[in-house]
């Protein structure tokens, strides 16, 4: 009988702790569920905080560029001037052209063919050659009776007002009247002086 009451005594202990441990592992899985559900929550939880990343990531559209800077060189300027003198000359075109090279003579050159103009423009730059060339063909044209003559009058920043053409022994001579100098220019402007002198 002594047998007997031992052998029931460890069943119940057995069912105690077999449901001790189904106790146990329904808790760990209701707690492993629940962890789950947070986690995902949580890996949702960073798609709206991204939507302000992109956005704030979103490069604006680009501005229109600004046309890159041509590299012709601007069409000189030509305007009439006054003129003054023995010569007989009431006006004279003044040609200029930044940075156009030349060297300046108070001595007019005859410009009466092609290879006369040719070598007069050939130490001139940035347009100003094929400038003067036009205005030559422009003066032979309204003035079939007189000689086209022309000068490198000024290099500066000032545009002659006027000019003085003298005759004299060796030929016309051109004085450009200058205004006071009151521009400082960080690039050389050359002032061409064409007009057409009376045919003797």
């Amino acid at each position: 009988m002594t047998t007997r009451t031992r052998t029931t005594q460890p069943a119940p202990r057995r069912t105690r702790s077999a449901a001790g441990v189904l106790l146990a592992l329904g808790l760990v899985a209701g707690l492993a569920a629940c962890g789950d559900d947070a986690t995902e929550d949580t890996a949702t939880d960073p798609a709206p905080s991204s939507s302000p990343t992109e956005v704030e990531t979103t490069e604006p559209a680009p501005e229109p560029s600004e046309p890159a800077p041509s590299e012709e060189p601007p069409v000189p300027e030509a305007q009439v001037v006054e003129a003054t003198g023995s010569a007989g000359v009431a006006e004279a075109t003044v040609v200029a052209a930044t940075e156009g090279g030349g060297s300046v003579s108070t001595l007019a050159f005859a410009l009466d063919t092609e290879q006369a103009v040719a070598d007069f423009a050939v130490e001139l730059r940035s347009g100003l050659g094929e400038s003067v060339s036009a205005s030559v063909a422009d003066l032979a044209a309204e003035s079939p009776d007189a000689t086209p003559y022309g000068a490198v009058a000024h290099i500066g920043c000032e545009a002659p007002t006027s000019v003085a053409i003298e005759a004299g022994e060796a030929g016309f001579e051109v004085v450009p009247a200058l205004p006071k100098s009151t521009v400082q220019c960080l690039a050389p402007v050359t002032y061409v002086v064409l007009f057409a002198a009376p045919n003797a």
